[in-house]
């Protein structure tokens, strides 16, 4: 996980971390998976979601997550570890298509490749095998190559996800998709922070009915008051 308060962010991220952190910590724990957070930024990379590049230094694990500081994970979440497949799993990501296909547009300058829309995965959270691990390498060797224009970027369509996915599949790497519920992205636009009120329980549905909740697609300035919210809400479940 990466949360590194910056200057070139939108939001301070030490203000919504605690709620994220300890689902994340009390998940790891119970499932005997280590815990790793990046908290100081990399002073080689211009905007500090580039840190996430240099998990492809972490080599000693045979499987690793890597995971917004913006999502928690529910506290019953099976152990995906236990079942992933090698190659690079995530949730496809094409809730907002016009936003997508603007973000493919500005960055295919940069490859001579036409991105396959059911392959393309939210990058907030990704799980991958030792193997896989060089997509991050093959990004970071990009950005350093393109530094001083990703750097001034002002294009539009996001930093580092399209350029991810260009990266995986343009040079071949296994995808494989899950569930939804694994990255649930837009909560809002689902209408899933209401209640199944037939059920006459304060239990909304995208606690329900998903594990991981990634807390995007509305103003980030409401970020720390919706997970806050959640955590009023589920967090007696981790043991606090």
């Amino acid at each position: 996980m990466v949360a590194i308060d910056h200057d070139k962010s939108q939001t301070k991220h030490s203000d919504y971390l605690e709620y994220s952190e300890v689902t994340w910590k009390y998940w790891c724990a119970t499932n005997d998976v280590e815990f790793k957070m990046i908290t100081k930024h990399d002073d080689k990379y211009g905007w500090p979601i580039f840190n996430k590049l240099n998990v492809c230094d972490e080599t000693e694990y045979d499987w690793i997550g890597v995971v917004d500081d913006d999502t928690m994970i529910r506290w019953d979440t099976p152990n995906i570890f236990e079942s992933l497949k090698p190659g690079v799993t995530g949730v496809n990501d094409i809730v907002n298509i016009r936003y997508l296909l603007g973000s493919l547009d500005v960055y295919k300058k940069f490859f001579n490749y036409d991105i396959d829309l059911n392959k393309y995965i939210n990058a907030g959270v990704v799980f991958l095998d030792k193997k896989s691990l060089s997509v991050y390498d093959k990004l970071r060797e990009f950005y350093f190559k393109n530094q001083e224009e990703l750097d001034n970027w002002k294009l539009g369509g996001g930093r580092e996800q399209t350029l991810f996915n260009y990266h995986l599949q343009s040079l071949g790497y296994d995808i494989n998709l899950i569930s939804p519920a694994w990255n649930l992205v837009h909560i809002h636009r689902k209408n899933m922070f209401t209640p199944n009120w037939q059920l006459k329980r304060n239990i909304p549905h995208f606690v329900n009915h998903s594990y991981i909740w990634h807390f995007t697609g509305f103003p980030t300035e409401q970020r720390k008051s919706v997970m806050e919210q959640t955590w009023d809400l589920v967090g007696s479940n981790y043991g606090s």
